[in-house]
């Protein structure tokens, strides 16, 4: 019950106030929104998960996985889980537009079209990376979903478009191969 108390804040203003968040990160996030509602000149774009180059590879799950692969590690998932993982590129064009656009809305979910789940990921990052490494599962089952509904995006920008996961994959992929003496191993051996 604790998940579906944080994601009803981010199903639309028809969930809004239904439920408040009762851990520290949600109800956070539902303060802000809570001003954002009030405010005439602020705008909330919601992002699930996003990925890309300089994030904190040791823990970040897209990243982690990549460098893990450029050193032979096995692949590690805590619990699986869907998520709605944009690649930090496809966040550019909305910001812009935003800046330049006054929305109709105070709050838009930025999300790709589909959710994928971790361990869909795991196994993309071992075929890119060409390598039979075994995929970690720790616990069974599937854990909260961290998704939303874009359809409020792409009803506002206009030729809305998103790079696949696997594409975005493999150009992280290859922007790690040539940072892989940069990627400290030993933050990779201790899973957070």
């Amino acid at each position: 019950m604790k998940g579906q108390l944080f994601y009803s804040l981010w199903l639309g203003k028809e969930y809004f106030d239904t439920c408040v968040p009762a851990d520290e990160h949600g109800f956070s996030k539902y303060i802000i929104a809570k001003y954002i509602e009030q405010a005439s000149n602020i705008v909330e774009l919601r992002v699930f998960g996003i990925f890309g180059k300089y994030e904190d590879y040791a823990i970040r799950f897209i990243s982690s996985a990549i460098c893990k692969s450029l050193f032979d590690l096995p692949i590690t998932i805590k619990q699986n889980r869907r998520f709605d993982y944009l690649y930090i590129d496809d966040l550019m064009p909305i910001l812009d537009h935003f800046l330049h656009n006054e929305g109709k809305y105070k709050a838009y979910n930025v999300t790709p079209d589909a959710s994928i789940d971790l361990y869909t990921l795991a196994e993309k990052v071992r075929l890119r990376s060409g390598k039979d490494l075994p995929i970690v599962l720790e616990e069974p089952g599937m854990g909260p979903e961290y998704s939303g509904d874009n359809t409020r995006l792409h009803d506002e920008v206009s030729g809305l478009g998103f790079t696949s996961v696997d594409r975005a994959i493999g150009l992280l992929y290859d922007w790690y191969e040539t940072q892989k003496h940069m990627i400290d191993r030993e933050k990779l051996l201790v899973d957070r």
